[in-house]
C-alpha cells in the first residue's frame, strides 16, 4: 500500500548519527532529526514523549535531555555515524572535530595531517545549531547547520554529498551548500548522499541517486550536486535516516517509510523490486525516531527499539544473528525503557530512561565496552560513564557519549585519534575516557 505521505506521480521511477542536544530542555533528543526545532535537529532519535506517556511495562520516568554546562568548553551537540571521525558543537556555536581527516572532513581547510587526535575548531563556522558526520577515508564528510538555516559541508565529494556545483572529489574548506529556497533545521549524512529538513519540516536531498535514494519524482541523471526537494516524501518529517542505499523517514503521525535499494532486507518491508523508489510503510506504529547503520536500521517506538536488516554482528540486538527483513524488537533489559537510539557501522546503542547506555553488535575493538574478540547480539551496559548520557555518536569501531555536564567520553578503536584523547594508538580501549577539548 502506498502511504498518504508519498506522491502518486506518473513520473519515472527514480535519513544518521548525528546527535544533538540543546542547553535548555525541549524534550527532544540531540540526534533526533525532528521536524521541530532541535537538531538531527536533528533527526529524531528520542522517545521522551513516550516516556512521559508510559509503556506496556508501566509508567516510565520522563528523561530530561538538557546539557547543564558545568564549565567551558561545554559541548551541546555530538555527531558521528560510521566512519572514524566525530564532531561536536560547543555552547558558543563553534564546532570541534577530531579523528580521520583523509578528505578534509575535520574542517581545518586541509586534508593534512590525515589524523587529528585532539579536537580542532572548524574554520569559518559560527552559530552552529546542528551537524552531521559520516564516512571514512575517501568518503568522510561533515555538514553543519547554522542558526540562519545555512548548511556548510566539507570533506569528501565523491558522490556530490557536499552539495556544490563543482564535481571536485573533495573539499576541505567549509563552504556553503547551494540550498536555494531552503532554510535548514537539521541535516544527516550517509557515505553517498545527504538529507536535510527545512524549517517547514519538508525533506531535501543531494548526492548519489544510483538506487533512487534521493526520493525525487524526477531521478537525477547522475549524482546530484544540487540540493532539491525529496518530493516523493510529501508529508512533514519528524525524523529521518539513511544507509548508503536507503532512505527512511518518520512522519508526524509516527508512520515509518522506506525507499531505495532493496538488498539485505534493509527496507524493512516486503517488495518485489530490487530498487524501490516509492516511500512505503514499514510495519511499525507510533515511531518517534529512526536511525541507520551501514546495512541496518532501527526505529524507536513507545520505549522499544525495533531493528531490521543485516545482523551478522548482532547489530539488531535480538540475541540472534539472523538477518531480519521486517522490524524485530531488540532485547533490552526488563527496566530498559529506551528514550534514544543511535546506529553506525555494525553497532547500535540506546539510552534508557535513567540515562544509562546499552550497546550491541560488533566488538572487534571493544566498542561494546567489553573485552574484544566476541561480538554482542545482546544489549550490553556501558559502565564507567559517571553520569547520565544525553546523546551518542556511533562510528565504525568507536563510540562516544555526550554527558549531562557537556563533557564527551569515547571508547573503542583509536587508530585514527577518533577517541579525542590527544594521542592515537593501535590499542582497543574498552573503558571510556574524556575527549580533550582545548
Amino acid at each position: 500500500m502506498i502511504s498518504r505521505f508519498t506522491r502518486l506521480g506518473l513520473a519515472s521511477v527514480p535519513l544518521a548519527a548525528l546527535l544533538a542536544v540543546a542547553c535548555s530542555n525541549d524534550g527532544h533528543s540531540p540526534d533526533e532529526h525532528r521536524a521541530e526545532t532541535n537538531d538531527a535537529g536533528t533527526t529524531t532519535t528520542t522517545d521522551a514523549d513516550a516516556a512521559d506517556a508510559g509503556s506496556e511495562a508501566g509508567v516510565q520516568p520522563s528523561y530530561d535531555f538538557a546539557v547543564a554546562c558545568a564549565s567551558d568548553p561545554c559541548m551541546t551537540h555530538l555527531a558521528a555515524r560510521g566512519g572514524a571521525h566525530a564532531c561536536a558543537i560547543a555552547r558558543d556555536g563553534s564546532v570541534r572535530c577530531w579523528g580521520s581527516n583523509d578528505s578534509g572532513q575535520l574542517g581545518t581547510g586541509s586534508a593534512s595531517p590525515k589524523y587529528e587526535a585532539t579536537p580542532n575548531k572548524v574554520v569559518g563556522v559560527t552559530n552552529a545549531t546542528d551537524l552531521a558526520a559520516a564516512g571514512s577515508g575517501p568518503s568522510g564528510t561533515t555538514c553543519v547547520v547554522s542558526s540562519g538555516g545555512a548548511v556548510t559541508c566539507f570533506g569528501s565529494n565523491m558522490a556530490g554529498q557536499l552539495g556544490r556545483a563543482s564535481g571536485a572529489s573533495s573539499g576541505p574548506n567549509p563552504d556553503p551548500v547551494a540550498l536555494q529556497g531552503l532554510e535548514a533545521k537539521s541535516v544527516i549524512l550517509t557515505t553517498t548522499f545527504a538529507l536535510a529538513v527545512g524549517k517547514d519540516d519538508r525533506l531535501w536531498s543531494w548526492g548519489a541517486d544510483d538506487v533512487f535514494q534521493l526520493a525525487r519524482t524526477t531521478p537525477a541523471a547522475d549524482d546530484s550536486n544540487e540540493p532539491a526537494r525529496a518530493d516523493r516524501v510529501i508529508g512533514r518529517v519528524k525524523s529521518y535516516a539513511g544507509t548508503a542505499r536507503n532512505g527512511f523517514v518518520v512522519g508526524d503521525d509516527g508512520e515509518v517509510l522506506s525507499w531505495g535499494g532493496g538488498t539485505a532486507d534493509q527496507l524493512g518491508r516486503a517488495t518485489s523490486l530490487t530498487l524501490d523508489p516509492m516511500p512505503r510503510s514499514v510495519a511499525i506504529s507510533g515511531a518517534s525516531s529512526i536511525t541507520a547503520g551501514a546495512s541496518h536500521a532501527c526505529a524507536l517506538s513507545h520505549g522499544s527499539v525495533h531493528c531490521w536488516g543485516k545482523n551478522d554482528y548482532g547489530q539488531l540486538g535480538t540475541m540472534l544473528r539472523a538477518d531480519e527483513p521486517f522490524p524485530a524488537r531488540a532485547v533490552l533489559p526488563d527496566a530498559g525503557h529506551a528514550v534514544y537510539v543511535a546506529a553506525g557501522g555494525n553497532n547500535t546503542c540506546a539510552i534508557i530512561a535513567n540515562g544509562s547506555v546499552y550497546c550491541w553488535g560488533a566488538n572487534g575493538n571493544g566498542q561494546i565496552g567489553a573485552p574484544t574478540g566476541r561480538d554482542r547480539p545482546t544489549p550490553t551496559l556501558i559502565e564507567g560513564l559517571g553520569e547520565q548520557a544525553v546523546a551518542l555518536a556511533v562510528m565504525d569501531a568507536s563510540i562516544c557519549a555526550l554527558l549531562r555536564s557537556g563533557n564527551v567520553r569515547c571508547w573503542g578503536d583509536n587508530l585514527f585519534g577518533q577517541l579525542g584523547r590527544g594521542t592515537r594508538d593501535s590499542s582497543n580501549h574498552v573503558e571510556s575516557a574524556p575527549v580533550v577539548f582545548e
